[in-house]
């Protein structure tokens, strides 16, 4: 799969290489994927959990908020809105892998 890895700011979006992203999860990082579980038991990324768009809103507490959070899915808008939701739940660590194919 070829990944573009890019954060998600209030401000913007800045340029995060994939390298970083690695030592970003090695260093206790979460990787989530906003897909359906369909989608996700397809071909899910390897450490990814699956929480929903439609139940991030309350499965965010499954979230370490003092972590940082790098979220995955097909669409660019879905991971946007997520970061969102994240950002006024009190994550300030938000990163966004976004999938080519967008």
């Amino acid at each position: 799969m070829n990944l573009a890895i890019r954060t998600l700011q209030l401000a913007g979006r800045e340029g995060l290489t994939a390298r970083h992203a690695d030592n970003l999860l090695a260093g206790g990082g979460q990787l989530v994927d906003v897909r359906s579980p369909d989608d996700f038991r397809r071909d899910a990324l390897p450490g990814a959990r699956n929480l929903p768009l439609d139940a991030l809103s309350r499965d965010y507490r499954y979230l370490d908020k003092s972590a940082v959070v790098i979220l995955c899915g097909t669409r660019d808008a879905a991971c946007a809105r997520a970061a969102r939701l994240l950002a006024g739940k009190g994550f300030r660590r938000i990163y966004h892998l976004a999938d080519a194919r967008d």
